[in-house]
């Protein structure tokens, strides 16, 4: 008796609801300057492409500090992370686990050049729909 197998592994997208401007670094999110009686959010769509279902979870990376040989040779963006704060706690997530079904349907392009989620035709497209997720940053410390 010969068995035949097939492996699926899903593989889950992030994408943003504006295109990055940044494209040395299209993972970051740049929520701009935030007053500090403020906070800022941005909405996130997480896609399943493959059709299995994918079962994820936020976790907490830390920021990778960069050891710096000289500053003549230093770029803007590099000193820019040499500053940054890692502080997890500036950030609240509307979602932080689930099970996403395979495969997600496509994010609609709306004119703006922004990403929208698609309208399902049923209850049975619902079940396909990206998960959004909403990240809210609220400053904790007066940075200048």
């Amino acid at each position: 008796m010969m068995l035949d197998a097939i492996l699926m592994r899903p593989k889950l997208i992030l994408l943003t609801e504006k295109p990055s401007k940044n494209g040395k670094a299209m993972d970051e999110l740049d929520f701009g300057t935030v007053h500090i009686d403020k906070s800022r959010t941005i909405r996130l769509y997480l896609s399943n492409i493959t059709d299995v279902n994918g079962r994820w979870r936020l976790n907490y990376v830390t920021f990778p500090k960069k050891a710096t040989v000289g500053y003549s040779t230093t770029t803007a963006w590099e000193m820019e992370n040499m500053q940054k704060q890692d502080d997890p706690d500036v950030f609240e997530f509307s979602v932080t686990e689930g099970i996403l079904k395979g495969k997600s349907l496509p994010l609609r392009k709306l004119p703006e050049g922004l990403n929208a989620l698609p309208v399902p035709k049923d209850e049975e497209e619902k079940k396909y729909l990206p998960q959004t997720l909403l990240v809210n940053f609220r400053v904790r410390l007066n940075v200048h």
